[in-house]
């Protein structure tokens, strides 16, 4: 049923879009908000939860809003209508191919997912206080480089800091202490005892700290506090998770983009979806309308889109970079700009590059989906399943904004922080029958 509803959604929104790009996002917001309703279920995929409620946030509302009011960013004029069009169309490509991975997927009972019914809960962390030691370390690299954790950005005199800088003394930190939190929060709903909470407490105090809003971009927040959410509410209360996603960027998402900024340096606050912050398909389409027809990339333009984790100077294949070209870099006032994956793809295999992009990428999360067991004991695996379902939703957004140390940084988070959850934790002795002896 879920299947059919798509592909029916699918192509009525094919042809909406054809009639007017407005109406074809306006068909799929409908066709998100129908999918996370016929999502309702424990037993169905996470990903695709996080996947529509994605698609809900920037690649439905906004750009049909943004579209018919003329929106203009980045100084870059209005855009055309062929131009939304075409990515709209790239748009449904691949959310085309995301769903195609999923033919003949059943989605397992909750039974199967969360362990058989009536048996005790899982341990939570063991030893917590390693985690809260860990957590200690983590700050303590914080507070060796305030100026690029507790000073507001934009301040006269700022210092340039290195990539490896910011990842080493910031974005790892940062995350270190964010999946400490989740854990010793997940143990404290296990356990419920006054020791646990007043342990989750003060590792949540701690994360307030490390992760304002000051200085902090906003995927800190999704790929370290969005994890303890999803453990949560992603196989039982599922419309609050997809709310409280939507919710959070849209409203908060303006609000730390303000703060971080500031409002003496210019800044105004604009509310969704005529924040910069939702202006994904809008640079998609601006792209397609203004850069000439390139030669076809076969993964480069991927690669030197996903390099930019590396410094400037060792970036992969620096010419393959759309939003280098000088079409392009003539027409915005903002560099650092961010496109979408699917549009990236485009440039490299023309119009299967999402179809395929999108089934990779959903065959990928089929995995991390049999991850997910709320029930199960806290390990690296489930961890680093958390992370990569949360850092989907930047992902999405585009790699330019910083995806990709983010992304790196939670993961190797989650490895460390699980490590310490399973390698220091009581021997868990299976119960095997004793042979009868001989008579």
């Amino acid at each position: 049923m879920r299947t059919l509803c798509f592909w029916c959604g699918l192509a009525a929104a094919m042809l909406c879009g054809l009639l007017d790009p407005v109406w074809g996002y306006a068909a799929v917001f409908l066709l998100s908000l129908l999918q996370l309703a016929l999502l309702g279920g424990p037993g169905a995929s996470v990903f695709l939860l996080v996947h529509y409620t994605t698609l809900l946030t920037y690649f439905s509302l906004a750009p049909a809003i943004q579209i018919a009011q003329d929106l203009s960013f980045w100084e870059a004029g209005v855009i055309g209508t062929v131009a939304h069009t075409q990515a709209l169309m790239l748009l449904l490509l691949y959310m085309a191919g995301v769903e195609a991975a999923r033919f003949g997927v059943v989605d397992p009972p909750l039974h199967h997912i969360a362990g058989i019914a009536g048996t005790a809960p899982a341990p939570g962390a063991a030893h917590p206080l390693l985690l809260l030691g860990l957590l200690g370390a983590a700050f303590a690299v914080l507070l060796a480089r305030a100026d690029l954790n507790f000073v507001a950005r934009g301040l006269p005199g700022e210092i340039e800091n290195p990539p490896l800088d910011f990842i080493v003394y910031s974005t790892l930190p940062k995350l270190v202490v964010l999946m400490c939190f989740v854990a010793l929060a997940i143990h404290a709903l296990r356990q419920r005892t006054a020791t646990a909470w007043c342990l989750a407490a003060l590792a949540l105090a701690a994360a307030a700290i490390a992760a304002n809003p000051v200085n902090t971009a906003r995927q800190i927040l999704l790929i370290g506090l969005l994890p303890l959410l999803i453990h949560c509410l992603g196989r039982s209360r599922r419309w609050t998770l997809a709310f409280v996603v939507f919710a959070a960027i849209a409203g908060l998402g303006p609000v730390f983009n303000l703060l971080s900024r500031g409002s003496m340096w210019g800044e105004s606050l604009a509310t969704f979806p005529y924040s910069p912050d939702f202006d994904a398909m809008y640079v998609v389409a601006a792209l397609l309308e203004r850069a000439p027809s390139p030669d076809l990339g076969f993964g480069r333009y991927l690669l030197s889109g996903f390099s930019f984790v590396l410094p400037r100077d060792m970036k992969l294949f620096p010419d393959f970079d759309p939003l280098g070209w000088p079409a392009v870099l003539g027409n915005f006032s903002q560099s650092n700009l961010s496109l979408a994956q699917f549009a990236t793809v485009f440039f490299d295999f023309g119009l299967p590059g999402p179809l395929v992009f999108g089934f990779l990428l959903s065959s990928l999360f089929r995995r991390v989906d049999r991850a997910i067991d709320t029930h199960g004991p806290l390990s690296r695996g489930y961890f680093a399943a958390l992370v990569l379902l949360a850092a989907y939703v930047p992902f999405m957004r585009g790699p330019i904004l910083g995806w990709g140390p983010f992304a790196a940084s939670g993961l190797i988070a989650a490895l460390l922080v699980g490590a310490l959850c399973t390698g220091f934790g009581p021997a868990r002795r299976a119960l095997v029958p004793r042979p009868a002896a001989n008579t």
